[in-house]
């Protein structure tokens, strides 16, 4: 006998990426810190770190609307492809918002901003792991 599909987790998504703001906020306040009370910069690390986290955060979320789009059996084939779709719109828009940041955001520490946006991406994992 076969067990049913289970239901989407799109509820569980949507609580994990509302708790990524809570890891974006921890990861802004502790780079601020870092840079005022030890670099003693201008926050150039701070608002670097910043900005590549939050580059990380609104492509996440890009992409997990494009993957909830459709919902259903029937809508299978709508979900895969919505799948690649969001795939290639989160990959085009990480490449032209670091293009943007570098090109338009002076000053910028370029290992900060990184950071940033790595230490996203690994929470973004981690969180995903609990799901499954």
């Amino acid at each position: 006998m076969t067990k049913p599909a289970k239901r989407t987790q799109k509820d569980q998504i949507s609580l994990y990426l509302k708790r990524q703001v809570w890891v974006l906020f921890i990861l802004i306040v502790i780079a601020s810190m870092l840079d005022v009370f030890w670099l003693h910069s201008e926050l150039v690390v701070a608002k670097s770190s910043a900005i590549g986290s939050l580059l990380s955060f609104a492509t996440q979320a890009v992409f997990a609307g494009f993957i909830f789009w459709h919902t259903g059996y029937r809508a299978r084939r709508h979900i895969v492809s919505q799948l690649y779709r969001g795939q290639m719109v989160k990959w085009l828009l990480t490449v032209l918002g670091f293009a943007l940041i570098f090109i338009m955001i002076q000053p910028l520490s370029a290992p900060a901003l990184f950071v940033g946006f790595i230490v996203m991406q690994l929470s973004h994992s981690l969180m995903l792991s609990y799901i499954r």
